[in-house]
C-alpha cells in the first residue's frame, strides 16, 4: 500500500490536474467518480449529498450517523449554515493506490462529486 502523500507531493502535481479518477470500493463492488483534490485547505473528505444514495446502492452500505454535527467552511472561509449529520466509510484508490477505510462526510458541495482532503 502506498502513501497518497507522496503522488499529492509530486512536483507540479496540481498544475497538471485538479480532478482525478477515483474508485469508492466496499466488499469487491467499486463506484467510480471524478475528485477534487484540495489538500491544503480541506480538512475533511466530503462526498456530495445528492450522490450518497447511489453510492450506497451499488456499493450496499449504509451512512452512518455522526454522534456530534460538524460545520464546514465554505471556499472563503466562512463558517457554512449548512450541519453535516452523517458519513459513509469504505476502502478508496486514487491512481492504484488503496487507502483503507475512508470516512466521507455527506454535505451539499457545489461542481464536484467530492473533494479529497489529504488522506
Amino acid at each position: 500500500m502506498c502513501k497518497l502523500d507522496e503522488i499529492l507531493s509530486k512536483e507540479n502535481y496540481f498544475e497538471k490536474s485538479f480532478l482525478i479518477d477515483t474508485h469508492l470500493i466496499f466488499q469487491n463492488q467499486s463506484f467510480n467518480l471524478h475528485s477534487l483534490i484540495n489538500s491544503d485547505s480541506v480538512v475533511y473528505t466530503i462526498i456530495h449529498s445528492n450522490l450518497v444514495d447511489k453510492v450506497c446502492k451499488k456499493l450496499k452500505i449504509q451512512s452512518i450517523s455522526l454522534t456530534k454535527e460538524k460545520l464546514i467552511r465554505d471556499y472563503d472561509e466562512k463558517i457554512s449554515k449548512k450541519t453535516i449529520t452523517h458519513k459513509i466509510l469504505f476502502n478508496l484508490i486514487i491512481e492504484s493506490h488503496k487507502k483503507l477505510t475512508v470516512s466521507m462526510l455527506i454535505a451539499g458541495i457545489n461542481h464536484h462529486e467530492v473533494i479529497l482532503s489529504k488522506l
